[in-house]
């Protein structure tokens, strides 16, 4: 299995943060990867909420599905795909800061395809998770 994290402080209320980052029509906002997000019910995420996306990774569009498996209000949310490509978990954690919010998204993959793609998939997966953790910071904070 190999685990990515990324941390930002945002300067906004958790439950603004919250509500942001678990609306899976604001997706496509701050993760420019995503090419198509279908939930299959419309509105913020919670346990069992499930979504096919497409996504652009290393000149690839990949196909999956997830399903919501944990939701903490204002505090976690988990998905989770066992059937894609690479077997993944996907984790927003939400903290009180000095700053406002102390968001933490952890990507977990595991199976073959994970472990073949080496350091180069694990580079340009932090990177991404870098690039729109920013962002997220970017659009939440006002600074588009």
């Amino acid at each position: 299995m190999a685990r990515y994290q990324e941390t930002v402080e945002i300067a906004r209320a958790r439950e603004d943060v919250f509500a942001f980052v678990t609306e899976p029509a604001n997706y496509p906002l701050w993760q420019p990867s995503l090419v198509e997000i279908r939930p299959g019910s419309r509105g913020p995420l919670q346990v069992g909420s499930e979504a096919s996306e497409v996504r652009r990774f290393l000149g690839q569009e990949v196909e999956t599905s997830w399903t919501c498996v944990e939701h903490e209000p204002f505090s976690r949310s988990t998905i989770e795909s066992d059937d894609a490509v690479v077997p993944f978990r996907g984790t927003f954690e939400l903290e009180p800061s000095d700053a406002g919010t102390r968001f933490t998204w952890i990507v977990e993959t595991r199976g073959t395809a994970s472990r073949l793609g080496g350091p180069l998939v694990g580079r340009a997966t932090k990177r991404e998770l870098e690039a729109n953790t920013w962002r997220l910071k970017q659009i939440l904070e006002g600074g588009r």
